[in-house]
């Protein structure tokens, strides 16, 4: 734990020196100051509580925002971050009942990690739901998948997932490039030759799979849809089933938003020294139950990672290495470049500007994200890239 907290303290205090070098935020305050739309404002924010999100909070409440922030997972909050966003003037909860906590507040918009907060407000009983949320939006694959299984969805609700930002900068780039920067801390060494399999070919599967590539590893692609696979087949992948070759794999990344996609005959597949990382939303892709259940003995390593000892089916022992848990590596370990997730967040504060000129008159049910706000997003970013 104590490794964990001085490797995020190190990411932290490189936060400085990039605004300067990238000062997105900078001009994300500016704009949203200047606009108004989110002046007085009360949002209920279900997030990561990183430093990533402390610098954005800095932004919205320079434009005014009341924020009120609940806990995504404990594994990827950063203490010093939540201390820093309380300074703001913000209120932040923590814990499973944090959601409730938000919603408690009369918060007016929803800005979602899954469908959690918003899911919370829905299932009160409509005559004692909070009047005051106008609007909401959502940022993950799975969340809107959850979402798309309502029957009816009283409320408007933006899906930022959808949009292109999202999907080709921070899910394609920002997760692909944190994987391999994540692995060159692990392992010390080059990628070339190392053999990969990629679970799920979406949009962050697919970023994953490229950057491990374009570092030199060799990589297969497992998808369960029939789409997926032609897609990566077509962009160059092998395209394999999971237990047969888990019997070659140096590093194992799931992205598929699904749980349990890595359990015990898997485990038992896996070769000695394999890595396995995800980068998914939920952390129970790796079930590390059945891989407890299976291991004689548990090591911990440095950057959160676990090295089990368990049989490897002729009497021998072999090593299989989880990074954090299984939770969203990435984020945990804030590895790879900053500069796609603030993108990402930046598109996320502008949908809120959005929404809380228009949120009052959207219809109910899912939105597109609106292109005008990806371009707004975009001309900042690329004002701050001097691009």
């Amino acid at each position: 734990m104590q490794k964990q907290k001085q490797n995020q303290k190190q990411k932290s205090e490189k936060l400085p020196e990039l605004m300067e070098l990238f000062p997105l935020m900078e001009k994300l305050g500016k704009h949203l100051k200047k606009d108004g739309s989110l002046n007085g404002t009360k949002i209920g924010w279900h997030c990561h509580l990183t430093q990533l999100t402390l610098i954005t909070a800095q932004a919205l409440v320079e434009g005014g925002a009341k924020l009120f922030l609940s806990e995504v997972n404990p594994a990827t909050t950063d203490d010093d971050a939540v201390e820093g966003i309380r300074s703001l003037g913000s209120k932040v909860f923590l814990g499973d009942q944090s959601p409730d906590q938000v919603l408690a507040e009369s918060p007016q918009l929803l800005t979602d990690t899954g469908f959690v907060i918003t899911e919370r407000y829905l299932a009160a009983p409509a005559a004692r739901r909070q009047k005051s949320v106008v609007a909401a939006s959502e940022i993950t694959t799975s969340g809107i998948e959850k979402l798309r299984k309502l029957e009816s969805l009283p409320l408007p609700v933006v899906n930022i997932n959808g949009g292109l930002l999202k999907a080709r900068i921070e899910n394609y780039h920002g997760v692909g490039d944190g994987v391999v920067d994540l692995l060159r801390r692990l392992t010390g060494r080059s990628l070339s030759g190392l053999n990969a399999i990629v679970v799920g070919y979406g949009a962050v599967g697919s970023g994953v799979a490229f950057h491990l590539r374009k570092e030199g590893g060799i990589v297969n692609v497992v998808d369960n849809d029939p789409v997926r696979r032609l897609i990566a087949h077509f962009d160059g992948y092998s395209v394999e089933n999971l237990d047969s070759s888990l019997q070659k794999a140096d590093i194992v990344v799931t992205a598929t938003g699904k749980r349990n996609v890595i359990g015990g005959p898997q485990w038992q597949a896996a070769r000695d020294g394999a890595i396995f990382i995800n980068v998914g939303h939920w952390p129970e892709e790796l079930d590390l139950p059945s891989l407890k259940a299976l291991s004689s003995s548990i090591v911990d390593l440095e950057l959160k990672t676990s090295r089990f000892h368990l049989q490897d089916g002729s009497g021998g022992e072999k090593r299989l290495y989880v990074v954090a848990d299984g939770n969203p590596a990435n984020i945990v370990l804030l590895t790879g470049s900053v500069e796609p997730t603030l993108i990402h967040l930046t598109t996320e504060a502008l949908c809120l500007s959005y929404l809380a000129k228009t949120g009052a008159s959207l219809g109910h049910g899912e939105h597109p994200i609106p292109y005008e706000v990806e371009q707004s997003s975009s001309l900042l970013a690329l004002e701050a890239l001097r691009a």
